[in-house]
């Protein structure tokens, strides 16, 4: 038997969903809504899926490294290629974070219920996550995560909008954290859906990429608005001292040439990208109003899913279970932390119309 790392015992593998034709098999259903992993309804950017279709002519050769993904995402953020790094989607950038800056006896500060990648990326490093409890709307406690701070301290991270919960930070609260965390911790904005906040709070959201700190350094991804999640796009803008530092730890080949071609591409569908705020912003409305309606709770957000709290684990299990028999994928958040919650992301028009309607529906036996 071949030893590893003693502190990777306690990490549990990701165990991805069940797929939609597992859950029609199980169920006997002829068709299933997944809205469970945040997905954009709409598919791939065009731009980005004819642009890796393009590229893969030239897959027997080896790709630039990401250079020029990097040229084009200065551009687009007006910032230098040396402020930015590019990997397979920003999960992978959190992991090299924590594996390039984390030392034997540091810690690293986040929330409680937030995106599962951070404290596993900080386990499989040997140390272990010091998180603070969310407050009673679900949003980062941003005095409780300062407090959290001691000499140890080398990382802060904060997903903002939250993931699972959907709720966002302020431009005054993300202030106060960048000017309260000492300058010798880095702070990791992870803005996975950046896109959706910007367009449902326009002027209350702050752009980590535009904050003038060298401790900042902020996550974006190219699988949420822009539909290309199968391809695996993230990159991280920051200091260049940082970003010096996380080049050393990347491999040379990361993300592959069709995903880089996909992901330059997608940077100027704009029109893409609207539709899909658009939609989202109008897809929360319907959701939420029937939420409301029927009774239920939840947090308020600023992503494209809205995170239902059932007060119980047994009646989150119920609803769940409920809504698979409809035909409709949700994730419970168990793993997150967060047993009593389930999230579900927004579709397309019709499907947040069903589903809202069947949520109205099941209020009775799972509201209280």
């Amino acid at each position: 038997m071949i030893d590893a790392h003693p502190h990777l015992s306690g990490i549990a593998s990701y165990t991805p969903g069940a797929s939609p034709e597992e859950i029609r098999r199980t169920y006997g259903l002829s068709h299933v809504e997944k809205l469970a992993s945040n997905e954009n309804p709409f598919g791939p950017s065009p731009k980005g899926r004819d642009a890796a279709i393009a590229a893969l002519a030239s897959a027997n050769i080896y790709n630039d490294g990401g250079i020029a993904l990097r040229q084009a995402l200065a551009q687009f953020h007006n910032v230098r290629p040396e402020s930015i790094t590019v990997h397979n989607g920003s999960d992978a950038i959190i992991h090299q974070v924590l594996r390039t800056f984390l030392l034997p006896g540091e810690s690293a500060v986040s929330s409680m219920g937030t995106f599962v990648s951070f404290s596993i990326a900080t386990r499989s490093v040997g140390s272990e996550p010091r998180l603070v409890p969310l407050t009673s709307d679900y949003r980062y406690d941003v005095e409780a995560l300062v407090g959290a701070i001691d000499t140890t301290t080398k990382i802060v991270y904060i997903a903002n909008p939250n993931n699972p919960t959907g709720t966002m930070l302020t431009r005054d609260e993300v202030t106060f954290v960048v000017d309260s965390v000492p300058q010798i911790v880095l702070i990791v904005l992870d803005e996975a859906y950046v896109e959706y906040a910007r367009h449902i709070r326009p002027h209350d959201y702050v752009d980590g990429t535009t904050i003038v700190a060298p401790n900042v350094l902020t996550l974006r991804t190219f699988s949420k608005a822009y539909g290309l999640a199968a391809l695996r796009v993230g990159y991280a803008v920051g200091h260049p001292d940082v970003v010096r530092w996380l080049l050393k730890t990347k491999l040379p080949f990361d993300p592959n040439g069709p995903a880089c071609a996909a992901a330059i591409a997608a940077l100027g569908d704009d029109d893409f990208v609207d539709r899909t705020v658009r939609t989202n912003a109008e897809g929360l409305r319907i959701i939420t109003d029937a939420l409301d309606d029927a009774g239920y709770r939840y947090a308020q957000s600023a992503a494209n899913f809205v995170m239902i709290d059932c007060g119980t684990q047994q009646r989150a299990t119920s609803l769940n279970e409920e809504l698979l028999h409809r035909g409709f994928i949700a994730r419970p958040l168990l793993g997150f932390g967060l047993p009593h919650c389930l999230r579900i992301s927004t579709g397309l028009d019709d499907q947040n119309r069903r589903l809202a309607q069947i949520l109205h529906e099941l209020a009775p036996a799972h509201v209280g």
